[in-house]
């Protein structure tokens, strides 16, 4: 539970870097092109960086470079959780506000939940977790809704952010088949699909015309620390997948808008703490207790 946590707690800071991010680097919104540049090195960055954290604790990393029959998994796994989830999402967020991004975020937690027992006999979906979810779920639609966030529906818009988020559900899915049966690392398999993704990100990002001053130095130190962040994020994600039922690890991401907005307070300025964002609290750590609480295992 403490990893987890922790890895959303790292996640919920992107929303006010990213933000920063833009500003620094003067990135349009309607710039697609330069948005995607920047996903793509952070996150190229970001694989680089785990696979030097596994280069200095070698003996307890294993394996860190790929052998040719991990290039299409780890491959496949860059492609839906670092590539098309972020390609997906920085073309349609845009023209969607805050509060209904992290509904989408919410259903992509609940969706991996749903999905999990489909391909893990082990994962069995319960009254009691589907309980977690639907409560876990309704703290961020009840944050969303008090903020005024739920007008309207962009195809090209909220349709982009729902599927972004169903690839990074998918994401989860494949990182759990990859690594059950312990032949490939944490180290290797987050580092490498970050690499792969990202360096796709990147060139879409270039090919789209995106650039970046090379003189915005505060925006490459926010960059360097938002790919440090991803990189660990990912890393201990990886390795909570490994050794844990799908759906007791994907419940905490609902954490994330939590963890989000509370860093947009803090860096921002905004207020955070309203009925709606402490009741969302709660209902959200209701439903992740509902789904990894177990009478059996509690003794």
């Amino acid at each position: 539970m403490i990893p987890a946590v922790f890895c959303t707690l790292l996640w919920g800071t992107a929303f006010p870097g990213i933000k920063s991010g833009y500003e620094l680097f003067r990135i349009d919104n309607d710039d697609a092109g330069s948005k995607l540049l920047f996903a793509g090195l952070r996150f190229f960055a970001a694989g680089f960086i785990v696979l030097f954290i596994g280069l200095l604790t070698k003996k307890k990393s294993g394996r860190l470079f790929p052998q040719p029959r991990d290039i299409l998994p780890v491959g496949c796994l860059g492609f839906f959780q670092t590539f098309l989830q972020y390609f997906l999402l920085y073309l349609g967020i845009g023209s969607v506000s805050g509060t209904k991004s992290s509904i989408y975020t919410s259903a992509a937690a609940f969706a991996t939940v749903l999905a999990s027992p489909l391909f893990f006999r082990s994962d069995r979906l319960g009254a009691r977790k589907l309980l977690g979810c639907l409560t876990g779920v309704s703290g961020i639609v009840y944050m969303s809704a008090f903020a005024g966030g739920l007008e309207g529906f962009s195809l090209l818009g909220d349709g982009l952010v729902i599927m972004s988020n169903l690839s990074g559900a998918a994401g989860n899915i494949i990182t759990k088949k990859i690594t059950s049966d312990g032949a490939r690392g944490a180290v290797l398999i987050s580092s490498w699909q970050l690499i792969f993704g990202g360096a796709a990100l990147t060139a879409a990002g270039i090919l789209s015309g995106g650039r970046l001053p090379a003189d915005a130095w505060m925006g490459w130190l926010v960059l360097l620390y938002l790919a440090a962040m991803a990189g660990i994020a990912f890393m201990i994600w990886t390795e909570l997948l490994r050794k844990n039922p799908v759906s007791r690890v994907a419940v905490f991401n609902l954490l994330i808008p939590i963890f989000g907005t509370m860093w947009s307070g803090i860096f921002l300025g905004e207020n955070i703490f309203t009925v709606g964002n402490i009741t969302a609290l709660v209902l959200v750590c209701s439903g992740i207790f509902l789904v990894n609480f177990s009478p059996s295992r509690s003794k």
